[in-house]
This record gives C-alpha cells, structure tokens and sequence, in this order.
C-alpha cells in the first residue's frame, strides 16, 4: 500500500493473573506501520506487555463516536478494555496477523508444534508452528542439521506491493550456517520479520529446501526421509510436539501479511540483495 489507509489493530496486554483486550485505530501507509504506532501509543498511555493481536482496514466513517483521539500519538483509541483470566495464547511471528474476520476454525486451536507426511508426488514433508521469540533460533538449529548447504534464496511474494509476479534472490556464498545467520541478523526486519517475503536455506541431498515460508511457518520438504526423520528428532529435542491436529494462519484464518515499519520496500530490499550478492534466480 503506497496511500495511507486506515486500519483498526487490537492490542491483548499480559499480565500474571489477568489480561485484557482494547481496540485502536490509526492511519498509515501500510499494516506494519500501524502496529508500530499502535504499540508506541500503549507505551505511551503506560499500557504493559501489549502485543498487536488482530488487524483489519477500516472505514474512517465507521469510527465509533464515543473513541478519543490522541493528537500527540495520532491513535484513536477505545476507553473500554475488555478483561478475562490469563491463559495460553498464541504469538505468531512478526510479518503476520490474524484478521478480525472470523475464519473457519477458532484461534485458540493454534499452538506450537509440528506435522510431517509424505505427499503423492513422493516428497517427505515437516511443518512447524513456532511462536514469535522461538522462530530464528529454531530455523538456525534445523539448519545445522543439513548436510551440506549449497544455496540460499530468498522469495519475495507475488502480491507484495501488487506486482504480480514472484521473485527468487540466491546467494551461493551463503552456504554455512554462520554466514545465513549473519544475514539474517543484520536484515532481520527485511527478511525473518517481513511476511512478503520466504527465507529457503537449500541442500542438494535429498534436494532439501529447508524454509521459513511468507506465513512464518518452518518447513522441509526433501526426498530422503533419512532427513526428515533428523529434523523431525530435532524438533521433539527442542520440545516440539508433533501434533495430530495441526493448526496455523496459513489455514482455515483470515489474515494479514506486512513488514515491519522502517523496513525497505520491495524495490529498496532488491538493491540491498544486489549489494550484499544476492542474482536474480531466472
């Protein structure tokens, strides 16, 4: 989104024993930038422990009468909080966001864990939900599992900024698992944080494509199961569960992907690749 846009966010804020819900409104030029000024405003009105919960656009004239609007944050804001004992919840990564549409299952089915399978074309697969603070580490510990690396690419979804098509950045002199994390580290908001785009660390046995795909999701896809019986080990190590009902925003959940704000944009992120000796993979 180039033009502003309005966009409503809900914000949960933690606490031991009880936690509560507010909604916020604010204007800005794309979904990650709303969050950022939300979560500056509840700093700002001594709200601790928020997180950006819910995000949806939202019709300027459909603003309830009865909000108040902070000029100095440029927020509008609910005075009602809704409370509720705290419990368990679900913190997806940055780069994604439930919307406040309801999807086809209820969000409190959503918990860390893996699945894996076989699909018919004979690809052996292994999905994992992480939240938020686990997903960087436990991405670098599967890829120290590989074998070999011979390439790391980076997608940069169709629909981001409405161009239409995908596009895949390789670097081959990426290929230790000390070189992908340094990366990843000094363009953390440009990659591990930015639901455009999909980070694919790639070994040529078993032709493994190891993954941190747009929904935030970690996922191998290989044809040697000797692999993926080693990734799914070092899943249960790190105290992953493999599930027998596996839930994630990628299925059955309206949602949003967005950058974070102070990100690059996708034609900005391309010259940064460029620099850094990323090719167009054609």
């Amino acid at each position: 989104m180039d033009d502003s846009t309005f966009f409503t966010v809900m914000i949960e804020s933690v606490e031991p024993e009880h936690s509560f819900i507010q909604l916020f409104w604010t204007s800005a030029n794309h979904p990650g930038q709303a969050i950022q000024k939300v979560l500056r405003a509840c700093v700002g009105l001594g709200i601790k422990n928020a997180f950006a919960s819910e995000l949806d656009s939202f019709e300027f004239k459909s603003l309830p009468r009865n909000v108040v609007y902070d000029r100095n944050l440029d927020v509008h804001y609910s005075q009602a909080r809704n409370y509720f004992p705290t419990e368990k919840t679900f913190m997806a990564p940055s780069g994604i966001i439930k919307s406040f549409q309801n999807g086809k299952f209820d969000y409190d089915r959503i918990r860390e864990g893996f699945s894996q399978g076989r699909t018919e074309a004979g690809i052996y697969e292994v999905e994992v939900v992480v939240e938020n603070q686990r997903l960087f580490s436990t991405f670098v510990q599967l890829i120290k599992r590989l074998p070999s690396i011979k390439v790391f690419w980076i997608k940069l979804a169709a629909d981001w900024e409405d161009l239409g098509r995908e596009e895949f950045w390789a670097n081959e002199k990426l290929n230790t698992v000390e070189l992908i994390a340094d990366f990843l580290k000094s363009r953390w908001k440009d990659t591990v944080a930015n639901g455009h785009v999909a980070l694919t660390t790639y070994s040529s046995v078993g032709e493994t494509n190891l993954l941190i795909d747009t929904h935030k999701t970690l996922k191998v896809l290989t044809k040697s199961v000797t692999i993926q019986r080693k990734m799914s080990a070092g899943l249960r190590k790190l105290g992953f569960e493999q599930l027998s009902k596996f839930h994630s925003l990628e299925y059955g959940y309206y949602h949003w992907h967005y950058r974070p704000a102070r990100s690059k944009s996708r034609t900005r992120l391309i010259a940064a690749l460029k620099r850094d000796g990323f090719r167009l993979w054609r």
